[in-house]
């Protein structure tokens, strides 16, 4: 049988080259610069403490951030996409969709991507959700093609447009100083060892979603596991039942 990769760049040599992995880690990176440029030079750094690249123990293993922005007005968790192309996806789809000259991979929504972010801060510093912001930043030359809520910015100007715009302080200002002290104590430097950490958990968590279906078939959802009240059987419902009835089986 005929390796699919190899059929995807006979068809399309430039746009497997511009989606293979190699490359997708080196525009990761400058994805990642360029949005260190631009939280140092646009945002106030009286008022705004900037984070990089930061690895924090989440679960059974780690999770690396991006940034950190701190901030009287909460903590900005940024997930930086580095991406070309045309870029489609709903907030509540489990996977969104790349295309670059008519070749289309399909991508984990950053923003549920991000919540596993998200959450391993809220834990480690013990705050409420209206304290921490999920934020993804598309910084290359994409197009989103479909609406998307705030939280998905394009480019970095909107970005720190977007940690601008919020004005209701959640925290004191001398709080600010003692959260960046708390998250740099308890970050973990990274090391072969986290990274090897990091990339089984990703391939667990690939694994897992290939054999037990988690995108809720009517909208995209997450599934959440139920039991019939008649009869006991398990089952995944939607998590936003009632106003949505998808269904699987966990088998």
């Amino acid at each position: 049988m005929v390796n699919s990769d190899f059929l995807r760049f006979l068809r399309n040599p430039i746009g497997f080259l511009l989606v293979a992995p190699a490359r997708a880690r080196f525009r990761g990176r400058v994805g990642e610069f360029k949005v260190n440029l631009g939280l140092d030079f646009l945002l106030d750094d009286k008022v705004y403490r900037v984070i990089r690249d930061v690895t924090l123990p989440a679960g059974d293993g780690t999770t690396q951030i991006d940034h950190l922005v701190v901030s009287p007005f909460g903590v900005f968790v940024i997930e930086t996409k580095n991406m070309a192309g045309w870029i489609f996806g709903q907030q509540y789809q489990a996977q969104w969709t790349q295309t670059i000259y008519g070749d289309k991979r399909r991508f984990q929504n950053p923003l549920r991507q991000n919540y596993k972010h998200v959450r391993a801060v809220q834990e480690l510093l013990c705050l409420a959700s209206n304290q921490v912001h999920n934020v993804v930043a598309f910084v290359g030359d994409c197009e989103i093609k479909t609406p998307m809520p705030a939280e998905v910015v394009d480019g970095v100007s909107s970005l720190v447009d977007f940690i601008k715009s919020k004005r209701t302080r959640v925290f004191a200002e001398v709080d600010v100083p003692l959260l960046v002290d708390s998250l740099l104590h308890k970050r973990l430097h990274p090391s072969l060892r986290l990274n090897f950490s990091d990339a089984h958990i990703v391939k667990r968590q690939a694994t897992d979603g290939a054999t037990t279906p988690k995108a809720c078939p009517r909208c995209g959802g997450v599934m959440v596991e139920r039991a019939n009240r008649r009869t006991g059987q398990r089952f995944l419902g939607c998590k936003r039942y009632p106003q949505c009835k998808g269904t699987r089986s966990i088998f």
